[in-house]
């Protein structure tokens, strides 16, 4: 909403946002989707959620697909709307394009930032449905749960959606498939169900390590004389298991013969070392010359015989190792398990992302801006000034009720001018700015300027220089006005201030003493507009309203008052190229001392 620089009700802003969240498979119902759930259990969102719009749209990745394809970094405006096809797409997604950070919009232009489309469009690449959704439980389970440990991540995991996917997927190519499932979170209940269900199975698996632990001396195992040492080369080899992975089955099975105590012995050590099925490694240990055995619950081997005879090593110390490391594994996630609570998600990015924007808008990358208007406030004005107004007409009474009470609910987003104004100059005063310029265009002036003289004192003091940009004028008494309301109140910064108007005559004339001036037609200075500091630091006003007391207390008036760089780099921008226009026509402030009686003709047709 920072982003949005606009003002809106709490209302309208939780509608926006609830339709936001809809419309991109984040939420449904009340409940948010594992989409969204994903969105708030990561500390970077940003690319997540680019993903996720495009994914929810085909047109947005058709039109980020064709931005690819363009020759130069800029895109006209004109064929960047062509791509867009119907009053959703130019409405919603080519403004939704633009704050997703996907592109850059100007009025006659569209500027594609490449280095984001280019990792969104990628990962597009499909993931199956099944495989997203389970990577989604595991980054999503630790922020629901408390639990960080990866074994009982993917255990839980398993038991809410099922087997995992050995392949590995990006976060954002994990969150463009979900955006096409509304796949709902499960609810806190299932959830609860599936870590208990979890923490009774890791209970059970740590009595039967600790009961192959603790194993009785005597036993039922059979040892078979076979006639002959039973080796490596009786242990089949024509399956996947590796030379390596047979050496050690053959150890496997001289430690049972050895020691007929591990006659049930651990099946994941032996899976561990092996990239073999409990099948196929049943299978090959059944074709080994005196060994029967079954494997129980893809959990042990239960020898019932091995060979006498086995020309292997005794594996008894590392296996006995095994068993205490997986007895004091299981018993840890018992407690990691114990202590798991499952709670509503909450974004982990939100502290994050509010630092980043706080420090956007000291940056002036977020800024303000504002509708900003003159109409008459009684409040502001005083009883004396509206009784004087009013009089005794009953028309211009209801007139003062009506602007009270609309002054009293105007709507948030809307600024007077003298509170802009103010607002300008307070910049150079509060902030320590690199470009201590005050910009001051209009074309008339009185002594509102005295309203403001304390200030502009003040940034001067500080080391600002003030040019005005005004229109000129050939009356003598006008000029005269603005060196008592301004330039008498600052005599000791005098040098800091330029003064330069701009007028010309519409047909060329060689302009003599002798002429009369009423035949010759005029233009000139018409804008009203205050800048101050460079782009990336300073503020802009813009309107109707001149530095005048009518302008900013009486006259309907209306303009914009912003911090916004591109904004405040047009407003600089377009006032320096007059500025320097109008560079034949600067008055020097000794001159405006001493104005003469007679009319003053413009320096360049002089």
């Amino acid at each position: 909403m920072l982003r949005t620089n606009d003002e809106r009700e709490p209302k309208q802003v939780t509608e926006i946002h609830n339709w936001i969240l809809d419309e991109l498979g984040l939420i449904e119902g009340d409940r948010p989707t594992l989409a969204g759930a994903l969105v708030l259990s990561v500390d970077e969102p940003r690319p997540l959620i680019q993903a996720i719009i495009v994914a929810s749209s085909r047109t947005a990745e058709r039109v980020l697909r064709s931005s690819l394809g363009i020759e130069e970094e800029v895109l006209p405006r004109r064929e960047f709307d062509s791509l867009l096809a119907g009053d959703w797409e130019e409405t919603i997604l080519g403004p939704l394009l633009g704050s997703a950070g996907f592109v850059t919009t100007y009025p006659d232009s569209v500027e594609p930032n490449f280095e984001r489309i280019e990792p969104v469009l990628e990962a597009q690449r499909e993931v199956p449905t099944e495989a997203a959704i389970a990577e989604g439980y595991l980054h999503v389970l630790p922020q629901l749960s408390g639990i960080e440990d990866g074994d009982c991540l993917k255990a839980i995991t398993e038991r809410l959606v099922g087997e995992l996917s050995n392949d590995s997927f990006s976060l954002e190519s994990v969150a463009a498939s979900l955006a096409d499932n509304a796949v709902l979170l499960h609810d806190t209940s299932e959830v609860e169900d599936a870590i208990e269900a979890q923490h009774d199975e890791y209970e059970r698996q740590f009595e039967t390590v600790r009961s192959l632990l603790a194993a009785p001396v005597e036993t039922e195992l059979s040892q078979v004389d076979v006639g002959r040492q039973v080796s490596v080369s009786d242990v089949r080899g024509d399956t996947e298991i590796s030379e390596a992975g047979r050496d050690v089955l053959i150890n496997i099975i001289a430690t049972v013969s050895a020691h007929s105590r591990f006659s049930t012995f651990d099946l994941g050590f032996v899976t561990d070392r092996l990239d073999a099925t409990p099948y196929e490694l049943y299978q090959v240990l059944s074709e080994v010359p005196g060994v029967d055995c079954e494997i129980s619950g893809n959990e042990v081997i239960e020898f019932a015989t091995v060979p006498a005879q086995v020309d292997g090593s005794s594996l008894q110390e590392e296996y006995t190792t095994h068993l205490i490391d997986r007895c004091a594994a299981v018993q840890r996630r018992i407690k990691v398990l114990s202590r798991a609570s499952v709670t509503t998600l909450s974004p982990i990015a939100t502290d994050a992302i509010i630092a980043q924007d706080y420090d956007s808008l000291s940056d002036g990358d977020v800024a303000p801006a504002y509708f900003t208007f003159t109409l008459v406030d009684p409040d502001a004005l005083g009883e004396k000034k509206m009784d004087d107004y009013v009089g005794d007409s009953r028309g211009l009474g209801r007139e003062r009720a009506r602007l009270r009470r609309w002054h009293e609910n105007r709507p948030a987003g809307m600024r007077s001018y003298t509170a802009m104004t103010d607002r300008l100059f307070s910049l150079g005063l509060e902030r320590d700015l690199d470009d201590k310029v005050l910009r001051i265009m209009t074309p008339f002036d009185d002594d509102t300027f005295n309203e403001y003289v304390s200030q502009i004192r003040r940034l001067l003091q500080q080391g600002f220089e003030l040019r005005l940009l005004t229109r000129h004028t050939k009356e003598p008494w006008e000029w005269r006005r603005l060196q008592q309301n301004l330039l008498s109140e600052i005599k000791q910064h005098r040098e800091q201030v330029t003064i330069r108007s701009y007028s010309r005559f519409k047909q060329h004339q060689r302009v003599t003493p002798d002429m009369d001036f009423r035949d010759l037609g005029e233009f000139g200075i018409h804008g009203k507009v205050q800048t101050i500091g460079r782009p990336e630091e300073g503020a802009a006003l813009l309107g109707s309203a001149n530095f005048m007391e009518n302008s900013y207390d009486w006259n309907p008036e209306c303009g914009v008052y912003t911090e916004r760089i591109q904004f405040v780099d047009a407003a600089v921008e377009f006032f320096d190229i007059v500025w320097d226009l109008a560079e034949s026509d600067e008055l020097s402030t000794e001159r405006l001392q001493e104005v003469p009686n007679h009319q003053l003709v413009p320096t360049y047709y002089s």
